[in-house]
Parts: structure tokens; C-alpha cells; sequence
């Protein structure tokens, strides 16, 4: 079986994708179906979602290594910069200039990996929305730090099953080939609820331009995220009314509470902004003090409610 027909193409995080994989598998929750997708996503054979996670990994992935392996990297040519480059942006913040640097790769090398690595149908574009350094007149200085930053796009995986492999299975393939599986598990064990925080932020901007978006009556002129210099923040739309809603997506087994709103207002103000809708998307619903704050701008949205995004009936 070659590589288009055991993997799902995308260029972008799109509906279709998710609710796809949600009739394929029936998961029994979001939660569930969330943490299953960011592995399985683009992967278009059925799993069994009563089996614990490993055991579908195993079953899934690490039994048929030598076949998903092949059809992976057969593009690649096994070529170690395409593999280390992938690998980077897998496990980094997938800045070009950091996975760069990550994968030990100068700019110009890593412009032509990408274009292959797009081309190929393994990776797309996310354009910074930063506004470069406007000088008042033309000899202005600023700090070194200042002058010296350069804008930088963001990398992301045409499906998480891609990202999945470059972040967890190619790193361990020599071992995993030995049947020696323990580095492999460890290294899932520490990293993956990490790992899955990345693919809820996609799904939780996919839900403001499908559902929120209809919803409120906006246009959307721009969403994603958004990142500077000092700033970053997950969620960041801009409508064509003119209207600016930021959000932030915590994945993590704890409430979330009033200081995730407050440190999302402190970045607000440092990019001298004042959203008009404020989203807060988690994983285990809220602390108290967080619902008891009083504001038309806030919106909390638990994991189940993205259900919507499923088509399910």
C-alpha cells in the first residue's frame, strides 16, 4: 500500500479532516478523540479506540514501522537534512529560524529543504503577522535585541500522523528496529500531553472560523496565531469589521484559572490592543474564580464543545 493511499493530504487544518476521523473511529469523547487525533490524524485506517493508547501505537505504527517508514521518507531519499529539518519543527516552536538552528542548518539550505518538504506535501507555511520595525526617521537606533531581530514564519505538518512520526518514531528508529522500545516509551510517556497541547490550538481556531465566527457575524480577515519578539499568543483573529478576538488553549489535567485571562490581557497591552472577544479553550473546564469573573468579552469553551467541529449527530 503506498503512501497516498494510507495517508490523508492536506494543505491546512480543515473540518473534514477531524470529522473524518471522528466517523472512522467513534471515539467516546473529545477528549479522547483529540488525544487519539493528534497521533492518528491524516492516517485513514480504522483504529480501535476501546485499546489503550500504546496498545494502538504499537498495533498502528511501531508493528508496521519498516512499511510506514518506507512510505514516509521514500521522497526524502533517506536524505538526513530533510529528516532533521522535519524532525526540529516536530519538537520545536516551529520557527523557521529556530528549527534552523535546531537542525544545524544555515537559512539558505533550510528555504530549499522547506520548499522540497512543501512541495512534497509534508509541511506548510504559517506566515507571521508581525509588523516590521518602523524607524522615525532613518538613522534611529533601538537595543541590539531590537535591531537585531529578524521576522520569522512559522512550519506546521500537512497532518499531526506526519508530526506524530517525525517527533516521536524517526528519532528512535534504530532502536525501535532492535525491538528495543523502552527510549521510545519514555521519551512518549514525558512528552505527549505536550505534544497534543499544539494540535487542540489548531482545532480551537478551526472552531472560531467555523462555528464562532457564523456565529457572531464576522468575516474573518485573518486567524491563527500570533507570535513577535515578546509576545505570543495562541489564538489571534482579525475580522474584516475591524474586530480583534485573541484566545489561549491550555491541554493541561488542572482548571484553568483567572491568571491565564490576566496574562492574556498583559500580552494584549504589550501590542497596545484591547480584543474585542476573549477566548479561554481547556482541556478540564475552570476554577471558580475564573467563572465568577464578569465580562461581555469572555468566552470559556470546554474540550466537548468542539464536538461541533465532528458532525456528529
Amino acid at each position: 500500500m503506498d503512501a497516498i493511499q494510507l495517508f490523508v493530504i492536506i494543505s491546512a487544518m480543515d473540518r473534514k479532516l477531524i470529522s473524518d476521523f471522528f466517523h472512522l473511529n467513534l471515539p467516546s469523547d473529545m477528549e479522547q478523540c483529540i488525544e487519539l487525533f493528534a497521533i492518528f490524524g491524516g492516517y485513514n485506517q480504522p483504529i480501535d479506540t476501546d485499546q489503550p493508547i500504546e496498545t494502538l501505537i504499537f498495533e498502528h505504527i511501531i508493528s508496521p514501522f519498516e512499511s510506514h517508514r518506507e512510505n514516509i521518507l521514500l521522497p526524502l531519499n533517506d536524505n538526513p537534512l530533510y529528516i532533521n529539518l522535519l524532525h526540529a519543527i516536530a519538537v520545536g516552536d516551529r520557527r523557521q529560524r529556530s528549527a534552523y538552528r535546531r537542525a544545524r542548518i544555515g537559512k539558505e539550505r533550510g528555504s530549499e529543504a522547506f520548499a522540497f518538504l512543501r512541495h512534497s506535501g509534508y509541511l506548510s507555511l504559517e506566515r507571521s503577522r508581525e509588523i516590521p520595525l518602523q524607524r522615525a526617521y532613518p538613522k534611529q537606533r533601538f537595543k541590539k535585541e531590537i535591531e537585531h531581530h529578524v521576522i520569522s514564519h512559522k512550519y506546521r505538518f500537512i497532518t499531526p500522523f506526519l508530526r506524530f512520526w517525525f517527533a516521536f518514531v524517526e528519532p528512535f528508529s534504530q532502536s525501535i528496529r532492535e525491538e528495543n522500545y523502552q527510549f521510545f516509551l519514555e521519551h512518549f510517556r514525558e512528552h505527549f500531553n505536550a505534544f497534543v497541547g499544539f494540535t487542540f490550538e489548531e482545532l480551537c481556531d478551526l472552531y472560531i472560523r467555523e462555528i464562532l465566527a457564523p456565529t457572531f457575524g464576522g468575516d474573518i480577515l485573518d486567524s491563527g496565531s500570533y507570535w513577535n519578539r515578546e509576545v505570543e499568543i495562541d489564538l489571534f483573529t482579525e475580522t474584516m469589521e475591524g474586530e480583534i478576538w485573541v484566545g489561549e488553549c491550555k491541554w493541561t489535567n488542572h482548571k484553568v484559572n483567572k491568571k491565564e485571562f490576566h496574562k492574556l490581557e498583559e500580552k494584549c497591552s504589550k501590542l497596545s490592543i484591547t480584543p474585542d472577544k476573549i477566548f479561554l479553550f481547556t482541556k478540564r473546564g475552570f476554577s471558580n474564580e475564573l467563572n465568577d469573573i464578569k465580562d461581555k468579552r469572555l468566552y470559556r469553551i470546554d474540550a466537548e464543545e468542539l464536538s461541533v467541529l465532528t458532525n456528529r449527530s
